[in-house]
């Protein structure tokens, strides 16, 4: 098991050190039928699901406290602490992880994707930010490959046309969910509202 996450993480890593050491490689052309769904922080090039949210009339205090909650409750495959809880700045920073199902070599193996999270909180608003998505080595969230480097044109996970492998595919709909579902139970507990309103 170990040895086919080991084999994933280096996914990320092998196109590069093969473009640079065989000029023969050559990277597929993206084409125009494929639009990478996830969403792309343009600052930073990350996949980043982020949103600011209102919540009319709720304290800074009250709005902290579900933020807080909210990641003690979080599921999570492996349960991290908080890596910044400041109640005077409504600032909280945390990660949590989930374990995917991935098709490596043939195999069907489940592999955690960690994230992190930040939830910004003042006076009847929020903002949340889901990003920093990578791979676990097999060693825990020290160790991790990030997921732009699997979106990244390259030769093992897009074919020659410029589309995507079935693995990466997956992948992609799997974080798109995943990133979906979590955004909106982050926007459900911190606001308080039953239900999730036109996302």
């Amino acid at each position: 098991m170990k040895y086919l996450l080991v084999i994933l993480a280096l996914l990320g890593s092998v196109p590069a050190a093969q473009a640079q050491t065989t000029p023969s490689v050559k990277l597929p052309k993206l084409q125009r039928g494929w639009t990478n769904p996830l969403p792309m922080d343009s600052a930073t090039g990350k996949v980043s699901f982020k949103a600011v949210v209102q919540a009319p009339g709720v304290s800074q205090a009250e709005l902290y406290a579900r933020a807080k909650k909210w990641f003690a409750d979080a599921p999570s495959a492996s349960k991290q602490p908080l890596l910044t809880a400041d109640a005077a700045s409504g600032k909280l920073v945390g990660k949590t992880s989930e374990l995917m199902m991935q098709n490596i070599l043939g195999a069907n193996v489940q592999v955690p994707m960690w994230r992190t999270i930040t939830i910004q909180v003042k006076p009847g608003r929020f903002r949340y930010q889901i990003t920093d998505f990578a791979f676990d080595s097999g060693v825990g969230s020290a160790a991790v490959t990030p997921l732009e480097n699997y979106i990244a044109p390259n030769a093992l996970t897009f074919n020659e046309a410029g589309y995507p492998q079935p693995v990466l595919q997956s992948t992609i709909d799997a974080v798109q969910r995943s990133g979906r579902q979590q955004a909106a139970a982050i926007r459900q507990a911190v606001s308080g509202k039953g239900t999730d309103d036109n996302w």
